[in-house]
């Protein structure tokens, strides 16, 4: 690198003549005599080439002064008339200002081009300039003469006045040192439409170790053959790619200053790139060559380093389709502006919702938001930007209006996906004042595509400009998006009656605390002072100062405020007035009047209490702002009215529980209930004892122990005051603790148990209420402490009888239905039962005897292993096995007991593995019936019986007679049918009705009849076909008498569904007679046999199931149990045909519903 000295003048220019001719060289020129005929270019290129090489500003300028035809720059002789500059002179200004400044400098030997003043500013007078600025310690030193320079000049050359002292003046005091370079270039590339920060030029700056170096504004030059129209505007980005300030537009000199400020830490440097966002339409300027220089920085430090700093020169492309992104308005945008008072948090103030287009994905890098209220910053906390729900710091101008959040390394949006992006935080001040997030300009939201790599800029989202503050993006920017405004207001207060906490109710006199009223108190925004509070109270039927000792209490019971005592305005009217300093925080808070009444007020006087706000509540102040708020309603806000009563209490026994059965040795054993009523007092009632009546037949008194009172389920006369009686009569319960309080407006109901010995197993007991007003005393007002005059409800309670045990019943099951099941099947389900408990005690269900239900029908083999399993709730309970010389009857010992609670039932289910069918299985297998019935008239330990839960007593079955269950019938296979169509259009050879038949077995199966009923109206439809996967089951047949019979030919394949699969089955007419004044219409039932047919064994021939009379042939098929199925004549006459009863599809063993086709004329 070379090192021009400024003290070694001569040497230097040497030097620099021998660099030139090489350079001469280089463009093809020779001779010094001939520079003068180098084009602009040349000269631009060759000085560049100077100043990479360190060159500084004099040698430059004499440089080029040769290039230019002229001689080298010679010290000054003289100086010229002051001249007046009212623009900054930089390359391609023209005018008077420019040949004044030329003459200056020609005067100080600076400027020294052979043709003298041109009125031009090119390359000579840049280079003049910057040797100016060097000689005379202007920084940078880079050519533009601009408000730094020209005042320099002023004191140089404009006639400033000298010191007095005769001295000359002394040089400007240089500041921290800041030294500027070219960085690593971006690579050449296109510049296509709408590319946003599209990298132009690499600047690195480096601060002197003494101190943090403040960058003020820099000024960039377009260059190249190029025009400003290309671009939208010059952007300056930090080392991270975010954008610092806003985008600036180039002037009429070619020039954009980015003016916000940056700071390099000392003896660090940074790295900044001066980008562009390019216009939306590039067709006019497509394929020009442009580039963006910086050619001064401004900065209160000494600048070191050599201007201008030229990056990539990117060519301009107009075909080149980049990425695309949509705006529109966010899901958690306000939507409209607000008022929101001091103190709100995690509020969202604005919302835009991005999407990526369908030519590539899109990263999002960045968000900026311009915060154009009146708030300041400090008037706002907490503020993150939200990208579907996830938080990002901001960082804040520093003017406090750009908020700008990063996204690390970027958040991607697939193609034609969407993010929102919210900013949201808290209010903490700033009453009276505004906060309004909007997004300045388009590309404040820094999104770029993943396949091209260039920046994106969104489009111009709205139609129109919008009015202000409406969350709408706008046809034009500054605002591009005009948030939704929110006026900050101060905390506020709402005082609102609270039923909830002081309804309607009776209130005692001469008692403390009653509750008089209760109102909700909402603060919002931030805590709140009031001073005084003034309630209205009306006492009617007496007069406001009977009511003393009133506190304000919070919903914790703690005193807010006062006491005070009742003032009368006029009667009965009056108030109560606090002027005790309350704070409320923010959020409800619940005040409660309580108080004294006198004893004037009489039973059925009331009182209530109301307030107004906005003027009987005074010194309202905010705790963050200080500022005076106005509570509100402005109307009277009134509690619940509150009616005077006396003590009271009701006591009556209930008719629950029914007389029933008492089992002996049943515990807690419940004889009646009792209640205790205090809806009418004005006061809690505390009862210490209760005095119902004992009377028993046959049984003792002392059969009954432990008898307690229960509330609900607790006990309250527990431990030694458990009453054991020892005689009939009168009996006195005590309360445990104080008493039993009965809250005032309610009723308690106190359930009476006691334990049976087991030894009452014959008589009664009743428990019942006397009238004992005349000599029971054991009622008290909780507040007042007054004695509190009953009144009894006298009741003979209901007579509970006394036995040995309970007793329960069984009954079949009517949901289990008769059905078909398949041979080898597994937890076939033969039949439920339901055990039901008499009232009188829980049984727990030992043993179940069970028996085979028409046993000509079946045998014990066609259960696999014999035996049958019971279950209940789904669990395993037990096993029951058919074997032994009674085969037909099994008893099961329940392995998991089951309790049915007295007055309920339980279901207990019979399943069953069935034993497989073959070649070598009994001819009664097949077709077998399997029923397993409820042995009823075996009872006892041998059989049936439960045991009681309170009696621990053996139990018989009270059902002694047997159950039938509906069963199931075996067979070796089982199809199932589920119908396809819906009904339709009529027409010949069209589509009818359809239906599949599904073979889940191993082995084929084959079908013989298929039975319909018809019903018609219209013309005549004929000629009904079923085919089977396309194949004709039947030949044409009509109906007859609305039943349509479709038998099978004997030979059609139709007829033969094969293991393991479906067939599909259509029914077609040939022909539907049409007729002129009827629309046509065919209605047709798919029809199912209800039971089975009466045949010698389990199965019979085709003719034997079609001679059965009724629903009992409607379908006639083969499960081929033994024999190879065959479609033939000859197999119709094996014993193994059966009829479709049972068969799984059909709606409960019933007809498929009715299927209608119509053709219209």
């Amino acid at each position: 690198m070379f090192k021009f000295s400024k003290t070694r003048y001569a040497k230097s220019i040497a030097g620099v003549v021998g660099l030139v001719a090489g350079v001469f060289m280089l463009f093809g020129v020779v001779g010094t005599t001939e520079a003068a005929g180098l084009t602009t270019e040349q000269v631009n290129a060759i000085v560049g080439l100077l100043q990479s090489f360190g060159a500084d500003a004099a040698v430059v300028a004499n440089v080029t002064s040769v290039l230019n035809g002229g001689g080298t720059i010679t010290p000054p002789t003289g100086s010229t008339t002051a001249c007046t500059f009212t623009a900054s002179l930089t390359l391609g200004s023209k005018g008077a200002e420019v040949t004044c400044l030329q003459d200056y400098l020609t005067s100080t030997g600076h400027y020294s081009f052979s043709g003298g003043s041109t009125g031009y500013f090119g390359p000579v007078t840049q280079a003049a300039v910057a040797a100016w600025q060097a000689a005379n310690g202007v920084t940078p030193a880079v050519g533009y003469f601009g408000p730094i320079s020209q005042a320099k000049y002023a004191m140089v050359a404009g006639g400033t006045t000298p010191p007095v002292d005769g001295g000359t003046t002394p040089p400007a005091t240089p500041g921290t040192g800041l030294t500027v370079s070219a960085a690593t270039q971006p690579a050449v590339t296109l510049a296509p439409a709408n590319a946003a920060r599209l990298p132009f030029t690499r600047v690195t700056f480096t601060a002197g170790n003494d101190g943090d170096v403040t960058v003020n504004s820099l000024v960039v030059q377009r260059g190249g053959l190029s025009q400003n129209a290309a671009f939208a505007g010059i952007v300056l980005l930090d080392e991270n790619g975010t954008q610092v300030g806003v985008a600036k537009t180039l002037n009429s000199e070619n020039q954009a200053t980015l003016s916000e400020p940056f700071v390099v830490k000392a003896g660090q440097s940074r790295t900044m790139t001066i980008a562009a966002n390019m216009a939306s339409s590039l067709t006019s300027y497509a394929g020009e060559v442009a580039s963006l220089s910086l050619v001064a920085v401004n900065s209160s430090a000494t600048v070191v380093g050599v201007l201008p700093i030229t990056g990539a020169g990117h060519t301009t492309n107009a075909t080149l389709s980049i990425g695309s992104v949509t705006m529109a308005r966010g899901s958690n945008d306000p939507s409209s502006s607000q008022t929101k008072e001091v103190g709100t948090t995690g509020y969202t103030f604005s919302s835009v919702k991005v999407t990526a287009g369908s030519a590539e994905k899109i990263t999002l890098h960045s968000i900026r938001w311009n915060q154009t209220g009146s708030v300041s910053g400090s008037d706002l906390a907490n503020l993150m930007t939200y990208v579907d729900g996830t938080a990002y710091p901001v960082t804040v101008s520093s003017d406090g209006k750009y908020y700008t959040s990063t996204f690390g390394s970027g958040i991607t949006i697939d193609k034609g996906f969407s993010v929102d992006v919210s900013i949201k935080g808290d209010i903490t001040d700033g009453s009276a004042r505004t906060i309004d997030f909007d997004i300045a300009r388009r590309t404040d939201i820094n999104v770029s595509g993943q396949t091209y790599g260039y920046g994106i800029i969104p489009p111009q989202t709205g139609s129109s400009v919008p009015t202000a503050d409406t969350a709408a993006f706008s046809s034009s920017e500054n605002p591009w998006y005009d948030a939704a405004q929110v006026t900050v207001s101060a905390g506020s207060i709402a005082v609102s009656a609270d039923t909830v906490s002081a309804p309607a109710q009776n209130v005692a006199v001469n008692s403390a605390n009653q509750t008089l009223g209760a109102f909700s108190v909402e603060v919002r925004g931030e805590s709140i002072s009031v001073g005084q509070m003034v309630f209205n109270v009306m006492a009617t039927g007496d007069e406001a100062h009977n009511v003393t000792n009133v506190t304000l209490v919070d919903a914790n019971g703690a005193v807010l405020a006062g006491p005070v005592d009742g003032v009368d305005t006029t009667d009965p009217a009056g108030t109560l007035t606090f002027s005790d300093s309350v704070t409320f925080p923010v959020g409800i808070t619940k005040v409660i009047l309580k108080g004294k009444l006198g004893t004037t007020f009489v039973s059925n006087d009331t009182f209530q209490a109301s307030t107004t706000p906005s003027t009987g509540w005074s010194t309202v102040t905010g705790q963050l702002t200080g500022n005076t708020i106005t509570p509100t309603p402005s109307s009277a806000v009134t509690a619940a009215s509150m009616t005077v009563k006396a003590g009271a209490l009701a006591i009556s026994q209930s008719s629950q529980p029914t007389a029933r059965t008492m089992i002996g040795g049943a515990q807690g054993f419940e004889f009646a209930r009792y209640v205790l009523d205090a809806t009418s007092s004005g006061e809690d009632v505390k009862v210490l004892s209760f005095q119902p009546t004992l009377a028993v037949s046959t049984v003792a008194a002392t059969d009954l122990t432990s008898c307690q009172l229960f509330d609900g389920t607790t006990a309250v006369n527990s431990g030694s005051n458990a009453v054991n009686p020892s005689a009939a009569g009168l009996q006195t319960f005590t309360f445990d603790g104080s008493g039993f309080i009965v809250p005032k407006g309610t009723a308690k109901t106190l359930s009476l148990k006691c334990n049976v010995s087991t030894g009452a197993t014959s008589g009664s007991v009743t428990w019942s209420l006397a009238d004992n007003s005349s000599s029971f005393t054991g009622a008290s007002g909780v507040s007042s402490g007054s004695t509190i005059a009953e009144t009894w409800s006298t009741a003979s309670g209901q007579a509970m009888t006394a036995s040995t045990g309970g007793s329960y019943t069984v009954t079949v099951d009517s949901s289990i239905l008769y059905t078909m099941a398949q041979a080898g099947s597994t937890g076939v389900t033969l039949g439920a039962y339901r055990f039901t408990a008499g009232t009188a005690e829980d049984v727990v269900l030992k043993q179940i005897a069970l028996q085979l239900g028409n046993t000509a029908s079946n045998s014990p083999s066609d259960l696999l292993n014999q035996k049958v399993s019971l279950y209940h709730d789904g669990v395993k309970v037990g096993e029951a096995s058919f074997v032994g010389a009674s085969s037909d009857y099994a008893t099961s010992t329940l392995t998991t007991p089951v309790t049915v609670t007295a007055g309920e039932s339980e279901l207990i289910t019979v399943k069953a593995d069935l034993a497989s069918h073959d070649a070598n299985s009994a001819t009664a297998a097949f077709g077998a019936f399997i029923a397993v019935d409820y042995d009823g008239d075996n009872v006892g330990l041998n059989g049936n019986y439960a045991t009681g839960v309170a009696s621990g007593s053996t139990i018989s079955s009270s059902t002694t007679s047997d159950t039938a269950t509906a069963g199931v019938r075996v067979f070796r296979t089982v199809p199932s049918i589920a119908v396809t169509s819906t009904g339709g259009t009529l027409a010949p050879g069209g589509n009818l009705y359809s239906f599949t038949v599904t073979n889940p077995n191993n082995r084929d199966i084959v079908f013989k009849k298929f039975t319909f009923s018809v019903a018609t109206t219209g013309g005549a439809t004929t000629g009904f076909v079923l085919y089977g996967n396309g194949v004709a089951f039947n030949s044409s047949v009509d109906d007859a008498a609305g039943t349509l019979e479709l038998q099978g030919t004997g030979t059609s394949q139709a007829q033969l569904v094969p293991a393991n699969s479906s067939k599909t089955y259509v029914l077609k007419a040939s022909s539907v007679v049409d007729t002129a004044s009827v629309a046509e219409t065919i209605a047709l039932t798919l029809l199912a046999d209800t039971s089975y047919p009466a045949l010698a064994g389990g199965m019979g021939t085709v003719t034997t199931v079609e001679a059965g009379s009724g629903a009992t042939d409607n379908i006639i098929w083969s499960p081929f149990s033994t024999t190879t199925p065959v479609v033939t004549s000859a197999v119709e006459s094996n014993l193994d045909w059966t009829n479709g009863y049972g068969m799984p599809g059909f709606p409960s063993n019933a007809d498929f519903p009715t299927q209608s086709w119509t053709r219209s004329n």
